[in-house]
């Protein structure tokens, strides 16, 4: 299969000193075609939306097997399979296995400048199986698979593979220059598929990046993340029988849980921004057996990268700290490091065009009367049981308390994003409500506007010269006033071949 087309400018020359003039001029030189008349923009919206609607059953199909067979991250092979049929199918070449992930892909269609990406997630969470029922209930028929999409990364990965599809469909009937691309990328709930995709440069050559997520509000994702730092501490101690001979042993759970106890008396000292999360994922094989190993996993988050820095140095203290304590030794792995996301205002503001375009999701009065079923127990149930309208554009970036992996993307190239509402308003993240609305028609009535605004956003893109200029004067303007992050993951590591 073909490899992505490598455009001659990428957009490692910004860090090296090539001015956006000189860029400019080298595509005029290239022939970069002049921004396209209202007229043939709205064709060419119209050519996408068309493809969508007559392709909304395939869409919705794709979506359940996705979500009735939920795989997590580095596992989504039937996903990554379904969302390649369809690009193949569209007139796309495909490169799988990317960056040393076997579920990894990246799609190219078209030929030279600009290069539009969009970017695709597919995996699901372990442990929060649901049936698309409004309340608490494990799926049916699945005995063996605990996942769900309670992130709604299967209808993440549709929408973003459809809009892909309906702009290349739309740019080639319009014989219109420049290549879009579709990236595949796993494992978002660990940070890992597009931290390591960013550092093999597969998006080094972009000129922009276009994303969107599920959420429980229409709106433009104008915003900075937090950064993470996932990590693992595996403590080695030596085994015995607990009560014959207890003082033979070197117990690696007394390391793991004295660490824990440090960290969590840590937390006092860190900034209102910082978190700290943890799981145990090996404490020993039963009672009677002082554990010889013991593993602990470990999240650090903070709004900006250098102090999650910081907060590793830390915890990697007491991480050596507790092993003289326990007497044992302890060893790191550092599976992600993800950047906080860098807005882009000419991106957002592209995107809240295409948002008002195309509407929010409408919702009939038995998806309300789902979604509301869903919110008995909350706590502070919303007036409202699911958002029907778009959120102003902020007029500054604002915070947001999650991580994405996109954040890698961000300050590699000028990257946008946005939520629909595909899900009850005012459920958490991660939840069974989100699994519930991402298997039924709550869910897939934001895939389908989703997928009408990325496509939109692509298409502007292709035909706007100015305005892929403009998101890169915003991306270098914002890269000078930033500390960039320096990562922390050792040089040249492969990512895991499995999640734990």
């Amino acid at each position: 299969m073909a490899s992505p087309v490598v455009s001659p400018a990428p957009a490692a020359f910004w860090r090296h000193g090539v001015s956006l003039a000189a860029i400019l001029l080298l595509g005029a030189a290239l022939g970069a075609a002049p921004a396209a008349g209202a007229g043939e923009k709205h064709a060419a919206y119209a050519a996408a939306d068309d493809w969508i609607a007559s392709q909304a059953e395939t869409l919705r199909a794709v979506n359940q097997r996705l979500w009735r067979h939920p795989e997590v991250g580095l596992q989504e092979r039937n996903a990554a399979r379904e969302l390649i049929a369809l690009l193949e199918r569209a007139g796309f070449s495909v490169q799988s296995g990317v960056a040393g992930m076997p579920t990894a892909f990246v799609a190219s269609a078209g030929s030279g400048r600009p290069i539009i990406g969009i970017l695709a997630e597919y995996d699901a969470l372990p442990g929060t199986s649901q049936a698309a029922v409004p309340e608490r209930r494990p799926r049916d028929g699945d005995p063996d698979n605990d996942a769900g999409h309670a992130c709604g990364h299967s209808i993440f990965g549709t929408a973003s593979t459809a809009a892909a599809a309906a702009a290349w469909r739309a740019a080639a009937a319009a014989g219109l220059p420049g290549t879009l691309r579709l990236y595949g990328t796993p494992a978002e709930e660990t940070g890992i598929g597009k931290c390591y995709m960013a550092r093999a440069g597969l998006f080094d050559d972009l000129d922009a990046a276009l994303h969107w997520h599920a959420g429980d509000e229409t709106q433009v994702t104008y915003a900075w993340s937090k950064a993470v730092v996932s990590i693992k501490f595996r403590f080695e101690g030596l085994a015995a029988h607990a009560s014959m001979s207890p003082w033979s042993g070197l117990s690696a759970l007394d390391g793991v849980e004295l660490m824990d106890v440090g960290a969590n008396f840590l937390r006092e000292h860190l900034k209102e921004d910082a978190r700290i999360h943890y799981v145990v994922t090996d404490g020993g094989g039963q009672p009677n057996v002082v554990p010889p190993t013991a593993e602990v996993w470990y999240y650090l988050r903070a709004d900006a990268h250098h102090d999650v820095e910081h907060i590793l140095q830390r915890v990697r203290d007491i991480a050596q700290g507790a092993a003289l304590m326990s007497d044992t030794q302890v060893h790191e792995r550092t599976d992600s490091d993800i950047f906080e996301l860098l807005p882009n205002r000419p991106l957002s503001e592209l995107l809240q065009r295409q948002l008002e375009r195309v509407g929010a999701p409408r919702f009939d009065d038995g998806e309300h009367a789902f979604a509301r079923r869903t919110q008995r127990g909350f706590a502070d149930a919303p007036a409202a049981a699911l958002f029907d309208s778009i959120v102003p554009l902020a007029d500054r970036p604002w915070h947001m308390g999650a991580s994405t992996d996109v954040g890698n993307v961000s300050w590699v190239v000028p990257t946008g994003g946005m939520n629909v509402a595909s899900y009850t308003l005012g459920a958490p993240g991660h939840s069974w409500q989100v699994a519930a609305c991402t298997g039924m028609s709550i869910g897939e009535k934001g895939m389908l506007v989703a997928a009408r605004v990325l496509a939109g956003a692509a298409l502007d893109l292709l035909q706007d010269p100015g305005l892929v200029a403009a998101a890169r004067r915003d991306f270098e303007a914002r890269l000078a006033r930033s500390q960039e992050p320096a990562s922390t993951l050792p040089a040249g590591q492969s990512p895991p071949a499995v999640i734990r």
